[in-house]
């Protein structure tokens, strides 16, 4: 039974062990899709981050002002839906922007004069790299790069900038490309670690760790619960049998009554007789050495004892006789054995 109990202790050891490795699993599963979606939207929020660096620069490159003087902008009506701007400037400098498609005067005049912003002064790359890495900075996005200014054809490098470098040896993890005119490009290198990423995604790690230790608590406790359990279960004994009734072939002998019965009579047993049946009983078949019987029954082994212990025996095998299957059985210079007991 002892045995019984260790086993199932231990199964049930294994299976909570088993089930926090499967919890810990699991949790492993979400972390690793929550991180492939916040890795994706880390990406987004960096490219949105430069798109909206890149509109400031321009909107921000030259005051009105300046594209106005020292040229001249007219805006001249051709007819109800069509308005030009025109810069009129030495040539090849003019500049005359039709509004053919009819948008209203508000929208028209925004346009151009975003496109005279843009097309009068070079783009600023330092400006912009300031820009991004306050727009990088407002979303708190944990990242450094690089701006390369370069020619589209040749692929050489016309000006770079270091602005919210970090780490020049490491490489770039991510590269934004923009076109700034039919020759010349930008390449923003941007570098970042894992630890920007899980940065972002706290609030699931905090949630899937809490969760999985709720669940390794309950899963200990439940353990705890079990082995309680098995101490409160009685232990359940195989039956033992009545040491003082035995059955002998049709007899039953009671020895605390010192009483031989069968279906016809009942034999009362005088202490020697009720004695050594018992210590036959007991050896079940096997052989009872005739030393002891005399050392246990008459602590002798004298002659005088001997011939009292023959006549014992003599007497037991007068009151089975009624059932051949029931012998007291002679053993040459050992002893005796009684056939047919049962417990």
């Amino acid at each position: 039974m002892f045995t019984l109990k260790k086993s199932t202790r231990t199964l049930n050891l294994f299976v909570s062990i088993a089930n926090i490795v499967i919890l810990l699993a699991l949790e492993s599963f979400w972390l690793h899709n929550a991180y492939q979606s916040e890795y994706k939207q880390f990406l987004l929020d960096v490219s949105h981050s430069f798109d909206l660096a890149a509109q400031k620069e321009q909107t921000y490159r030259i005051p009105i002002n300046d594209i106005i003087n020292p040229g001249h902008v007219t805006i001249q009506s051709c007819g109800k839906e069509e308005i030009q701007i025109i810069r009129q400037c030495p040539s090849p400098d003019t500049i005359i922007f039709d509004n053919l498609s009819g948008q209203s005067l508000e929208t028209f005049i925004h346009k151009a004069f975003y496109e005279l912003r843009k097309n009068i002064l070079p783009l600023n790359i330092y400006c912009l790299a300031d820009l991004f890495a306050g727009e990088l900075q407002e979303k708190n996005i944990l990242a450094s790069f690089t701006i390369d200014h370069f020619n589209t054809a040749t692929g050489e490098i016309i000006e770079t900038t270091t602005a919210g470098m970090q780490s020049p040896v490491l490489p770039a993890k991510y590269v934004i490309t923009a076109n700034i005119s039919a020759t010349t490009s930008l390449q923003a290198h941007i570098q970042f670690t894992n630890a920007a990423i899980f940065k972002r995604m706290i609030g699931e790690i905090v949630i899937s760790t809490c969760l999985v230790f709720m669940a390794a608590i309950g899963v200990f406790l439940i353990f705890c619960f079990s082995c309680q359990k098995e101490k409160e279960i009685p232990e359940i004994k195989a039956p033992v049998a009545n040491d003082k009734i035995f059955k002998i072939g049709r007899y039953r002998f009671d020895s605390e009554k010192n009483e031989l019965s069968d279906p016809d009579q009942t034999i009362y047993l005088n202490k020697k007789e009720n004695a050594i049946l018992r210590t036959l009983c007991e050896k079940n078949g096997n052989i009872v050495e005739r030393d002891f019987l005399l050392n246990e029954h008459w602590g002798n082994t004298g002659i005088i004892y001997s011939r009292s212990l023959d006549t014992y025996i003599t007497r037991l095998r007068k009151y089975v006789k009624e059932d051949p299957s029931v012998q007291i059985i002679t053993i040459k210079s050992q002893g005796y054995k009684l056939s047919g007991v049962i417990f």
